[in-house]
């Protein structure tokens, strides 16, 4: 049976990850789709001011984009905006969470490869940030949701050394081995271990089992969330075999004092180099 080619030219739903400047008026678009998977390519003549096509394919932008294929960068042509996530382009704080899920949302997609899930996450959780009090549980959210979307999903129920249950207690974390060591066990070898609370624990589970609505609601200390923070984090690099570039940039949004943030916006300041 001979399978049906893909067509020459189509349209798809798609977020806009990462964007560069290309000559002088072309921008290269980074997109996440959920048919196609991760594409790359060529708005021409966007960063002109009478372009149509510019406006549209801006960061952190839910499009709908018709992509023509080619054996390098695609051309991008006609698109149109679903969602602009105006919330998130208009408080610098929330732009720089959103730049660190959608350089995550990029970083675990490949071209060609479907992922619906990973993209309707995306978009849910774009729409969370947006709205949110509780920003820092619905980055703990996405980081776990998009390890189990991945295969990578930790354990949390047993010592992923011994294979014994865990009693209800502080335990460590391994992102080497992948979940939790028992506070009595020490790994074989060199293995970097984290604190892991028997709340940040309740919480790590908590995660691994509910949706975004319920994380927003869901607080937890200035310790627990230090955790969380380290544990998602280094299972994710773990998985990358790297760290993300736009982790400094929110790391840096985030302490900030207030005055400071208010009076910046993602539009004018360092803001698009995680996307660049």
């Amino acid at each position: 049976m001979v399978s049906k080619r893909r067509p020459v030219t189509y349209t798809t739903d798609a977020v806009v990850v990462r964007t560069s400047n290309l000559g002088e008026a072309d921008r290269i678009i980074t997109l996440v789709t959920p048919i196609h998977g991760l594409i790359r390519g060529v708005a021409k003549a966007a960063r002109k001011p009478s372009s149509k096509l510019g406006g549209h394919l801006d960061l952190l932008k839910y499009v709908s984009v018709s992509v023509r294929e080619t054996r390098t960068l695609h051309g991008l042509s006609q698109a149109s905006t679903i969602d602009g996530f105006r919330g998130l382009r208009d408080d610098l704080e929330r732009f720089s969470r959103a730049a660190y899920i959608s350089e995550m949302a990029e970083r675990f997609s490949v071209e060609n490869g479907a992922n619906q899930p990973l993209f309707r996450l995306l978009i849910d959780v774009l729409g969370a940030l947006e709205k949110t009090d509780n920003p820092e549980m619905v980055i703990h959210f996405f980081e776990m949701r998009l390890l189990q979307l991945n295969g990578f999903a930790p354990e949390l129920s047993r010592c992923v050394e011994t294979g014994v249950e865990l009693e209800p207690a502080d335990h460590l974390y391994s992102a080497d081995r992948g979940g939790l060591v028992s506070n009595e066990t020490r790994p074989v070898g060199e293995v970097a271990l984290l604190p892991a609370s028997l709340n940040t624990i309740k919480l790590l589970r908590f995660l691994a089992r509910t949706d975004s609505a319920n994380a927003d609601r869901m607080k937890a200390g200035e310790d627990e969330n230090r955790q969380l923070s380290r544990i998602l984090r280094a299972q994710i690099h773990h998985v990358l075999d790297r760290g993300l570039r736009s982790e400094a940039f929110m790391d840096e949004v985030r302490t900030r004092p207030s005055h400071a943030q208010a009076s910046s916006s993602p539009e004018s300041s360092s803001a698009s180099s995680p996307g660049e």
